[in-house]
């Protein structure tokens, strides 16, 4: 409670003779004392101011707020045994105190008993009451209190609006506070920022972006210093970017960052990050990119790879390519999950795939580096078209290109061998693989048993996963899946073996799986 306005209630020479009635309220709920004699003036050194400033210096003490409140009753209570009446200062002070421990029963019952006391509740004794119910959204009670304002034709001020608006958007009622706005300015009361704050910060939570943006230029438009509370934009830019609204991202994104220099936090980013993705905004991904790093966030794969989505929407593969080498110059070696949006845009089709080929050609001619990143994710692609040919050409045209093929290289080619059942070439890639001292990792195993299950001597997919695990590796799930899926066509009993050796290793063997062997026994 704002201690001007607390001052301004407890005022001893503010009080009236309208504003002493009996007591019957205390934290005891005593019975009604007789009434004593009116006090017609207030003095400083009658009885009850002197009551008064002591509950003003309990307000104003630092403190838990239930210890003040037990000292503000136990002054209550002190006035109750000297039979004089509360007033004015005396209900506010109880309702402010109530108010900090978020006890809205008992402001309640205080209002009643003012009420039976004949004392009449004033601005700041409802504004009380309303900030505590918006703390808990109770709706329906703060609009009881806003009917009873308007019946005692109390004027509604901004503050008061302030917290209707503030439980409203607690309670998650975002049209209901629309229209309590439009009655605000319907009556002549002008919104403050704190109220288009409240209302913007509502509609983040309900991911209203198109309402968050409108309350946001209804605002600047209104002549408000949004800029002296720039936490608004960044609010409707998280609205913008959770409803992928690419023109209020950018709006915001340039007032909150550009102009304002705010820092927003690395989930924002990201979030910030996919809608440029998507959209194909090359300069916000870069922006965001570079707000990162000027925050203190290192440099990570997962912040280049929208960059490369963004060139890749825009149709640029050659800038997407270029995005690899700056993220091995960055200290970043890319993986072949970062390039996944160029393989995904190459998607199968040999036409888009020769000419994403012929980029790197181009790169090579202008000694621009080709990464090696960016040589695989073709090799890649031409497996995904089942192209065995197309991908062993590839492969073949590494040193032309000035790459040095690396593991995911091979791998890449074991794919198209799987894909076209190939196991001599898949052969011949180990083989080169061996000679050329690149140590095979995890998915080169996988890679090489699910080769081995395409064909009709599969023993050297026993051998792969002995080999596996003499390094002390324990084989993928996915290893077992497709051997056990070979066994049980082959009708090897060796199936059981490989169920007892997954569940060893503590994967689950699904009844699918089981009934691999029960399907082709019962078939015989």
């Amino acid at each position: 409670m704002n201690r001007l306005i607390l001052s301004k209630a407890l005022n001893p020479l503010r009080q009236t003779k309208s504003q002493w009635a009996s007591v019957r309220y205390s934290s005891t709920q005593q019975a009604e004392k007789p009434v004593k004699k009116m006090v017609t003036y207030m003095h400083p050194t009658a009885p009850l101011a002197k009551f008064n400033n002591s509950l003003s210096h309990h307000l104003n003490a630092r403190g838990p707020p239930r210890r003040v409140l037990e000292n503000i009753l136990r002054v209550v209570d002190d006035i109750k045994k000297q039979n004089l009446r509360l007033d004015l200062g005396t209900y506010n002070a109880l309702l402010t105190a109530y108010s900090r421990v978020r006890e809205q029963r008992s402001m309640m019952r205080v209002l009643e008993d003012m009420e039976e006391n004949k004392v009449e509740p004033n601005l700041d004794s409802y504004n009380i009451i309303l900030e505590s119910l918006a703390f808990v959204g109770d709706v329906r009670s703060q609009s009881k209190i806003k009917n009873e304002m308007k019946e005692k034709n109390i004027p509604l001020t901004t503050q008061t609006y302030y917290q209707l608006l503030n439980g409203m958007c607690k309670a998650d009622e975002l049209e209901f506070a629309l229209d309590t706005l439009d009655e605000m300015k319907d009556t002549g009361v002008a919104p403050n920022l704190h109220c288009y704050a409240i209302l913007i910060g509502s509609c983040l939570r309900l991911s209203d972006a198109n309402t968050a943006f409108d309350l946001l230029k209804d605002a600047e438009t209104s002549g408000l210093a949004v800029e002296s509370q720039p936490r608004v934009y960044m609010d409707v830019m998280r609205a913008g970017a959770n409803g992928d609204a690419a023109d209020i991202v950018n709006y915001c994104w340039d007032k909150a960052v550009g102009v304002h220099t705010l820092r927003p936090d690395e989930g924002t980013c990201l979030n910030v990050l996919r809608v440029a993705a998507k959209t194909g905004d090359t300069k916000l991904a870069t922006d965001v990119i570079r707000q990162l790093s000027t925050s203190g966030y290192p440099y990570k794969e997962h912040y280049f790879t929208p960059l490369m989505e963004a060139f890749t929407v825009k149709n640029d593969l050659k800038s997407a390519f270029n995005v690899l080498d700056i993220m091995r110059v960055s200290g970043i070696p890319p993986s072949m999950r970062a390039t996944l949006p160029i393989r995904k845009q190459l998607d199968r089709n040999v036409d888009a795939i020769d000419k994403a080929y012929y980029l790197l050609e181009e790169m090579k001619k202008e000694d621009k580096t080709v990464d090696i990143s960016a040589f695989n994710v073709i090799v890649g692609a031409c497996a995904d078209a089942k192209d065995i040919e197309r991908t062993i050409a590839t492969y073949r045209e590494a040193d032309s290109l000035g790459v040095t093929p690396n593991v995911d290289t091979y791998n890449a080619v074991l794919e198209a061998c799987i894909q076209t059942r190939m196991k001599g070439m898949g052969t011949v890639v180990v083989d080169e693989m061996k000679k050329a001292g690149i140590n095979p990792n995890l998915e080169t195993y996988a890679k090489m048993i699910s080769l081995a299950c395409t064909q009709r001597d599969y023993e050297d997919a026993f051998t792969y996963l002995e080999e596996m695990k003499s390094y002390d590796i324990v084989p993928p799930e996915m290893c077992y899946t497709n051997l056990a899926k070979k066994l049980g066509y082959e009708k090897d009993p060796r199936f059981h073996m490989v169920l007892e050796e997954m569940e060893t290793f503590g994967y689950k063997v699904t009844p699918r799986i089981r009934r691999m062997w029960t399907f082709e026994n019962a078939s015989e």
